[in-house]
């Protein structure tokens, strides 16, 4: 069939066979790089919005704006482009990119090709009680370290956020448009100048987060719930032709103070009004250093600021580009020069950058100077693989900013420090730098990095299976994510908060936590976050009893998500429908469902969904009588288990090895080598300590146990689940089953009451339903 390729300038592009070719020398390109550059180029006829090229490229739910634009950079000079001209790819400040260069479209006849496509790449599948993971928890770290502050040193007393703490909105521009740094740019210069004299602030960044609509007075609420300020800072800013009037109006407890202050520079009139605000609440002013090259170099500063605050980062060099020399040759110029190319993905350059400033900086001449330069050098090295490096250096930045008034950087170096212990698998240590941050941003008021920081904690205890541990501080990160409006870390916590509740056994809490997210589901830009959303609001709906809307849902991911670009979700919606199927005794469907979706699920560090999605298909294939496929799978699910030293993978393989033998040996007399295994997969799992990992054990083991007569043994086992009876509906069929085959009437209509409380539209079975009267079943 005809294909197109794309020329302009020197440069030819061909979309299918991967190629660019400039000056008629092939160019060759990382596939992420490629991707995205194709990707522009398709969309010649209009923008592309970030989270759209993120999701299309990637197929992940999120990745960090600093990869995203590394890799932009990265297509712009394989093009001959830089990010001060953006003759081909141009940013579009708060919204994505567009393709602007002139493209001659060819068409070509294509070679045939096969039509065997090549599994996609890393997931987190939902097992049988756990929801999907939206992502890990160091890929959630390095995602939400987007911006690093990099202010000038003020030795101030810090007081904690709720001793009466200032949040200013931002600026209520009345003026050209070329002043639209202002509204930003000045709310930071306003809240830098009350910080300065001893009023405490919430950080620019938190307020930003919160004041997303065009009228400010529609979220004042949230600004006050969620940072927990007292006093709000309403400001408002006005251009004529003598100059411009700066108007604050402070807001606290249904009292207002307003001051206004008039001058022909705009940051001059807000540092006047932050000054007679100050005085107003009884404190004094800082004083001014009279020294007007030193105002002007701070003005070009505060519009790199704004700059940054919109990631309009091509503005930020800009503006720094045309800074006097004497600035140039300043620690704050190389800080803020750093910056930009760290937020831009130039990390090495960053690196390189920040390493010369620290060879000029002493921690005996400026201590916390010398700590911001190795918290900068620190969030380099994270981004660049060298966790062992990062980790030293945010140890000395932390060491260097005890007792220095000073919590917010201290918290980043605690951040960092924790970040680069969990990759090096140090997790008591990550635990405690974590711990450490927490309390760091808590004193800060730094109420959005505190939910990060607790996301993070919360992450970490569920990658290791500490469920228990991980649903208290992903509670309290959602709850402050709800408050902030900031939608995709809210999903994404909710997503790990599902799985945890759902790995203890709680379905109440589990679908609590999905109702949190869910009504913001439409609002979500990037379709695999919001699909992944509404595949963990199917496990939770489940394991409630509303199987038809879990279906439902699941079913909609299926037709809905992208086949090309989310192959790995489609693999979790299809793996969860083959788990419906096969309880509703559809075996030949689950099969069919698990077979599509196993190749495409990760080998490494998602074994455990690896595994689960492999058990499920085991039992399908059995219970459609392809015994020999299941014999095949159960072996080759065994040697990958082995292999890959995971205990949930390798407890999950023994139980499928122990319900192969069971059903090789049939169900009468003794259960002989199936009961060994079915031990040692309980052993595994009780040591684990996940309740959801021993019920999966015990619903198996049990039921074979009843099935081959051993009651007094399986009277044991079930026992081990009979806590969760109440809410868990597979263990009260269980104990409905045993009761039944010891012919314990008045105990079989009690475990038989209960599973009917919690089936929801789902059906009680027929071996759990009947009592027998003490014969066993001959149901596995």
């Amino acid at each position: 069939m005809p294909r197109t390729t794309y020329r302009f300038g020197d440069c030819r592009v061909d979309v299918s066979a991967r190629e660019l070719r400039r000056a008629g020398e092939l160019v060759v390109l990382s596939p992420k790089v490629f991707d995205c550059l194709a990707y522009l180029i398709e969309r010649h006829d209009r923008a592309v919005g970030r989270d759209e090229l993120v999701a299309s490229v990637w197929g992940k739910t999120e990745i960090t704006d600093t990869l995203l634009g590394q890799t932009i950079l990265k297509a712009r000079r394989a093009v001959g482009d830089s990010a001060d001209e953006q003759n081909a790819i141009r940013t579009i400040p708060r919204f994505g990119y567009a393709w602007v260069a002139p493209l001659t479209m060819e068409q070509t006849d294509a070679p045939p090709t096969s039509s065997e496509e090549t599994p996609a790449g890393a997931t987190r599948l939902p097992r049988r009680r756990l929801a999907l993971a939206a992502l890990v928890a160091l890929v959630v770290g390095l995602a939400w370290w987007a911006g690093i502050r990099f202010a000038q040193h003020r030795e101030v007393e810090v007081v904690p956020v709720a001793a009466g703490a200032a949040a200013v909105l931002p600026v209520e521009v009345q003026a050209p448009a070329e002043w639209s740094w202002v509204r930003l740019g000045l709310m930071d210069a306003i809240a830098t100048r009350l910080r300065d004299g001893a009023q405490p602030v919430v950080p620019s960044d938190n307020v930003i987060a919160l004041t997303k609509t065009p009228r400010q007075d529609e979220r004042l609420p949230d600004v006050r719930a969620a940072t927990g300020a007292t006093l709000l800072v309403v400001p408002s800013a006005a251009w004529n032709r003598s100059g411009w009037t700066v108007h604050l109006e402070l807001q606290r407890d249904g009292s207002r103070i307003a001051v206004d202050a008039h001058d022909v520079d705009v940051l001059l009139a807000g540092r006047a009004a932050s000054d007679r605000l100050l005085t107003a609440l009884g404190k004094i002013p800082p004083p001014d250093a009279n020294d007007p090259q030193g105002w002007a170099d701070a003005k070009l500063l505060q519009r790199v600021e704004a700059a940054v605050l919109t990631d309009d980062l091509a503005g930020a060099r800009r503006l720094l580009d045309s800074a006097p020399e004497a600035l140039k040759q300043s620690a704050e110029y190389a800080l803020r020069l750093a910056h930009v190319d760290f937020r831009a993905g130039e990390f090495e350059a960053a690196d390189r950058r920040l390493r010369a400033l620290l060879a000029q900086t002493s921690s005996e001449s400026d201590p916390v100077l010398r700590a911001r330069v190795l918290n900068g050098i620190g969030h380099a090295a994270i981004r660049l693989g060298h966790a062992d490096a990062a980790k030293q250096v945010y140890g000395e930045a932390a060491s260097l900013l005890q007792d220095r008034a000073e919590p917010d950087e201290l918290g980043q170096a605690y951040m960092g420090r924790a970040i680069a212990a969990q990759v090096l698998g140090q997790d008591e240590e990550s635990r405690a730098a974590y711990a450490k941050a927490r309390v760091a941003f808590d004193i800060a008021g730094d109420a959005l990095a505190l939910a990060r920081t607790e996301a993070n904690e919360g992450m970490l205890e569920a990658a290791r299976d500490r469920y228990a541990a991980a649903v208290g501080p992903l509670d309290r990160a959602a709850e402050r994510f709800e408050r902030f409006g900031t939608l995709n870390e809210l999903a994404m916590a909710s997503n790990v908060q599902i799985g945890a509740q759902l790995a203890l056994l709680e379905p109440h809490a589990a679908l609590a936590a999905s109702d949190r997210a869910w009504p913001s589901r439409e609002r979500l830009s990037n379709p695999r976050i919001r699909h992944a959303l509404e595949i963990n609001r199917a496990l939770a709906l489940e394991a409630n009893g509303h199987r038809r809307e879990a279906v439902a849902l699941l079913e909609g991911v299926t037709t809905g998500a992208d086949p090309a670009r989310e192959k790995s979700v489609l693999a979790s919606a299809r793996v969860e429908l083959a788990r419906i199927a096969l309880d509703s005794g559809q075996a030949g469907q689950a099969a069919e469902l698990v077979l599509v979706a196993l190749p495409t699920l990760i080998d490494g560090d998602d074994a455990r969904g690896r595994a689960a999605a492999w058990l499920t298909g085991t039992r399908a294939l059995r219970a459609a009588g392809r015994a020999k496929e299941a014999a095949d799978q159960v072996a080759r699910f065994a040697d990958w288990a082995r292999s890959s030293r995971q205990p949930a993978a390798l407890r999950f393989a023994i139980l499928a090895e122990a319900e192969q033998r069971a059903a090789q040996q049939g169900t009468a007399g003794p259960a002989g080598d199936a009961s060994a295994d079915y031990e040692r997969a309980l052993e595994l799992a009780s040591a684990g300590a996940v309740p959801a990992d021993v019920v999966e054990v015990a619903l198996s083991y049990g039921r074979h146990l009843i099935a081959s007569g051993q009651t007094e043994r399986a009277t044991a086992v079930v026992g081990r689940v009979a806590q969760w009876a109440e809410r868990d509906f597979g263990c009260a069929l269980l104990q409905a089953r045993l009761y039944s085959a010891l012919g314990q009437r008045a105990a079989w209509e009690q475990a038989l009451a209960r599973a009917r409380g919690s089936a929801g539209d789902r059906e009680i079975p027929p071996d759990a339903a009947l009592f027998n009267g003490g014969a066993s079943s001959a149901s596995l």
